[in-house]
């Protein structure tokens, strides 16, 4: 029999043919139900007698619900709450990893390195014979061997002397050391070039005695292919001073010259050394020549030394001739009347006739040696 009731869970209205109190399925919500045992009392729709019962509606099939289950409803509402913090979370983990590595790369970037330079240096007795080291003695007797050749070489050529002014010129020719400036045997390698009193130094393979150093350097564009070699060597030499000498830096283009902080001779200590490091690596070539004020201001500063000591030496660096080279001249032989201060001078890889000249003559009138450095070196 056709029964009309009301879905129990979702409300919808019934029209099913089953007996009362059987069961049967929902076909809305699929749910199982009983059907009432009262609806059997229900009036029933007359039907004329020989007339076909009503046929019973259509019972239209409902689409089938999407059914979510309430424990993967709460597990997409906590995934809701929880990815914001955790998109949060890992951005800012991201970002720090970033920051740290630029933090490393910048840091590292300016840590000064500790420059191990081997020492090429002679003994503090200038003009004593080349050791080649205990370790070979073989060396070291050929070595004993030339020099004995030497010296007799240069007494058979002696005249001899009677009096004692001519016994002290022959003595003279006999010392290693003496002379021009860096001694007869600065020709021969066997000192450091340029005379002074004090310790050693040295810079682009010439050097002198001295207790004093100021270093005097072209920043002009004209070096901006050449001056990381320039600021490399410079290191090196400045590695090498003793902490009983002083230095100080002064680099020169147009305009007013660019010194180390403080502006005046230091003690070559580590820290020093560290702080000239940290220095030349912010200098950039620019602009043009003019030496004079940089000049100026060596000569400056070693009239202010920090002790009595004597020994004073200027390195003069250029790759090219100056604008005015007589006016240059004319300025250090004014500056320098007394000839206290020696001068090296050093031509950076080009080789102009004028800047050759000036140099030279720069260097032989203030007592230090001229050099000039080949592109190859």
């Amino acid at each position: 029999m056709v029964i009309e009731f009301r879905c129990e869970k979702c409300g919808k209205l019934l029209n099913i043919e089953a007996e009362p109190s059987s069961k049967v399925k929902c076909p809305y919500c699929k749910a199982k139900l009983a059907v009432p045992a009262g609806v059997a009392s229900l009036p029933r729709p007359q039907v004329p007698p020989g007339a076909a019962p009503p046929a019973a509606p259509a019972v239209a099939q409902a689409p089938e619900e999407e059914f979510i289950p309430e424990s993967e409803d709460a597990l997409m509402g906590v995934m809701a709450k929880l990815m914001p913090w955790v998109i949060s979370l890992f951005l800012h983990l991201g970002v720090g990893v970033i920051l740290g590595f630029i933090t490393i790369v910048v840091v590292r970037s300016e840590a000064i390195a500790d420059y191990t330079v081997a020492s090429d240096q002679l003994s503090d007795q200038s003009g004593g014979r080349l050791n080649p080291g205990e370790l070979n003695p073989e060396m070291q007797a050929k070595s004993l061997k030339q020099i004995n050749q030497q010296q007799w070489a240069n007494r058979d050529s002696t005249i001899p002397m009677a009096s004692l002014g001519e016994t002290k010129s022959r003595i003279q020719v006999f010392g290693i050391a003496g002379g021009s400036a860096g001694g007869q045997s600065a020709d021969f390698g066997l000192t450091t070039g340029g005379s002074g009193a004090g310790p050693k130094s040295r810079f682009f393979g010439t050097g002198g005695n001295a207790y004093h150093i100021v270093y005097v350097v072209d920043r002009s564009g004209s070096m901006l292919d050449s001056f990381d070699e320039v600021r490399r060597e410079m290191l090196k030499s400045i590695s090498r001073l003793s902490p009983t000498q002083c230095f100080h830096v002064i680099f020169f283009a147009s305009g007013p010259p660019k010194e180390n902080p403080p502006r005046g001779l230091v003690y070559a200590t580590v820290p020093r050394k560290r702080e000239a490091a940290k220095y030349l690596a912010a200098i950039q070539p620019q602009g043009q020549t003019d030496p004079i004020p940089a000049l100026e201001r060596a000569f400056q500063v070693l009239k202010d030394t920090p002790n009595t000591k004597r020994g004073e030496l200027i390195y003069l660096l250029t790759d090219a001739e100056f604008p005015d080279n007589e006016k240059v001249l004319d300025a250090i032989r004014k500056m320098n009347a007394s000839k206290e201060v020696h001068i090296n001078t050093i031509l950076h890889h080009h080789r102009s006739p004028g800047a050759v000249k000036t140099l030279r003559e720069i260097a032989a009138e203030n007592g230090g040696r001229f050099k000039f450095v080949e592109p190859s070196e």
